[in-house]
């Protein structure tokens, strides 16, 4: 072998072990895992087009822009069409399950998740959500139970594993429990865990020990971004939280932190466009935070963004071919506040019952929808809205006639409204509930590059995993 032949071998060998050395060095530290329930590529799409037409936000959504784009598939062990707890434990695991069941597998066997993986290699571990904080997809990434709605169990569990941060609106209790939101709280304060209420969260990088936040009210998830008042609490008052905190903790080891944007999904249970795009350009400034994170971490951050599934069946167009997402823009409440809205002023508590006209519902609708003011409403849809109006206010008729959905329970003339000034703006819903539709994936930041054969969501944790060392 001549000397130049060895001394080229002896310093390309050189080159591959430092540039192995610093690959090992810089590989991937810190995850941020974010999932938004619920939200389908058209929910996506259509948020830019509404945000475009009515500078509700940005026209142009961040993750939807990221290097690494693609799509994965959802379905369950159990069906074609998933739903939150089988998503969210394929999602943490990379495991197939049945619907309903939170981190084990089909045969009702417990699985480990990404954040137990992480966990075991000694990084810092935060899950945070923007509803019940032992909800289903949160709940896959540290509970194992046959049922999602074995809010107790999950509970108990929360406060059982070393979550290091926690976040999220409330505690869910069972229907017919013993115990209530408040005694899970102190069940956790009990286990020396400090318990937060929202919405401001200061000095996070100095607390001491492990970390729940909650809600600063009584609600089972925040409030959508539509509704909104001062003093609320936000995901991305969670989010900031959370980062604050593992980064104060765990700057060394690194950290896995799981962020579901949970009221999406809500929104399209309800056919509430308006509602749910606002809901998506609030889950994109909590990945603002997280870019923020990345800019200061550049070479060891990796951002994986997703869904458990598509909720609701959104079309974009609904017969013409056109949409006109302004006609949105009047809308100043969720179909759920426009329900309170509604029965405090046709219903009023402690006045006696005074059958409103047509034309004061009308009114109604044209200041909180523009229905008759900014947008025309066809004689055919008055026809309808009005017979709705006659089942509810007529003679025997139902004051309490509604139109309920996963989460919520709407006055059925206010649930109608707001699905004809959808239609009206080119977007419909095929139902209120979830479908089997692929659903985005979107990467940036360190070795995203390795998403682009990604197809399946059992494959996202797993991919994790090895680019992180953790498993």
């Amino acid at each position: 072998m001549s000397k130049i032949f060895k001394l080229f071998l002896g310093v390309t060998l050189a080159a591959v072990l430092t540039s192995c050395g610093e690959k090992e060095q810089t590989r991937v530290k810190y995850v941020f895992y974010m999932i938004g329930d619920g939200m389908g590529i058209n929910q996506v799409m259509a948020t830019e087009q509404y945000n475009a037409a009515n500078g509700t936000g940005p026209a142009e959504i961040n993750f939807a822009h990221f290097p690494v784009r693609g799509f994965v598939t959802t379905v369950s062990a159990s069906s074609l069409v998933t739903d939150s707890a089988a998503g969210g434990t394929a999602l943490s695991s990379g495991v197939k399950t049945y619907n309903s069941a939170i981190g084990v597998d089909a045969d009702t066997l417990a699985v480990s998740s990404i954040a137990d993986w992480a966990r075991e290699a000694g990084a810092g571990v935060g899950v945070v959500t923007s509803v019940g904080i032992n909800h289903a997809t949160p709940a896959c990434f540290y509970a194992h139970t046959e049922k999602r709605k074995n809010y107790d169990t999950i509970a108990s569990q929360l406060i059982e594993t070393p979550v290091d941060f926690a976040a999220g609106a409330c505690f869910l209790v069972e229907k017919n429990s013993e115990h209530t939101g408040a005694d899970f709280e102190q069940q956790a304060r009990d286990a020396g865990i400090n318990v937060f209420h929202g919405p401001a969260f200061e000095g996070m990088a100095s607390v001491e020990g492990r970390v729940i936040c909650l809600s600063g009210k009584e609600e089972t998830d925040l409030p959508y971004a539509i509704d909104r008042q001062e003093g609320d609490t936000s995901l991305s008052d969670f989010v900031q939280a959370g980062i604050d905190y593992l980064e104060g903790h765990f700057a060394e080891q690194g950290f896995f932190f799981m962020i579901e944007g949970g009221k999406i999904d809500y929104g399209g249970h309800s056919d509430d466009a308006a509602a749910c795009f606002q809901e998506l350009t609030d889950f994109a400034a909590a990945v603002d935070l997280v870019l923020a994170f990345k800019e200061r971490h550049p070479d060891e951050t990796l951002i994986v963004i997703t869904a458990d599934h598509e909720t609701g069946g959104l079309m974009l167009g609904s017969g013409k071919y056109e949409i006109h997402p302004e006609r949105l823009a009047a809308q100043k409440a969720s179909a759920s506040v426009l329900t309170e809205l509604f029965k405090e002023s046709f219903f009023p508590e402690g006045q006696a019952y005074k059958v409103p006209s047509w034309e004061q519902v009308k009114a109604f609708f044209s200041e909180q929808l523009g229905l008759w003011s900014s947008v025309e409403v066809s004689a055919e849809a008055e026809a309808e809205l009005k017979e709705i109006y006659d089942q509810t206010f007529g003679r025997g008729g139902n004051r309490n006639l509604s139109e309920s959905n996963l989460y919520s329970v709407n006055a059925k003339l206010v649930s109608e409204a707001v699905k004809y000034l959808d239609r009206a703006a080119g977007y419909q819903w095929s139902y209120g509930s979830h479908s089997g539709s692929p659903v985005g994936l979107y990467a940036d930041g360190r070795d995203a590059e390795a998403f682009v054969p990604v197809r399946d969501n059992t494959e996202i944790a797993p991919t994790i995993a090895r680019l992180t060392g953790w498993k």
